[in-house]
């Protein structure tokens, strides 16, 4: 069994953070969980990123685009 005094800092803030979490009641675990899923959405610049990729030797237009719709459907699927 590992003694609390034997955690590190990065270990006792886990352990706290778990022990608030545990002791919540579920109306405060639902929000607190629909709150954490909202913030993780992606924020993504696809067109700073198109014209990165733009720059790349041997990427026309044509997989330029496929690239894009790619990116467009990915992050459509990470935000449903």
């Amino acid at each position: 069994m590992k003694r609390s005094c034997r955690r590190n800092d990065i270990e006792n803030r886990i352990h706290k953070e778990a022990g608030r979490i545990r002791r919540m009641t579920d109306t405060q675990l639902v929000k607190y969980i629909e709150e954490h899923s909202t913030n993780k959405k992606p924020s993504v610049d696809i067109p700073g990123i198109m014209e990165k990729i733009e720059g790349v030797k041997g990427i026309g237009k044509t997989k330029l685009h496929y690239i894009q719709v790619i990116l467009e459907s990915e992050l459509e699927e990470a935000n449903a």
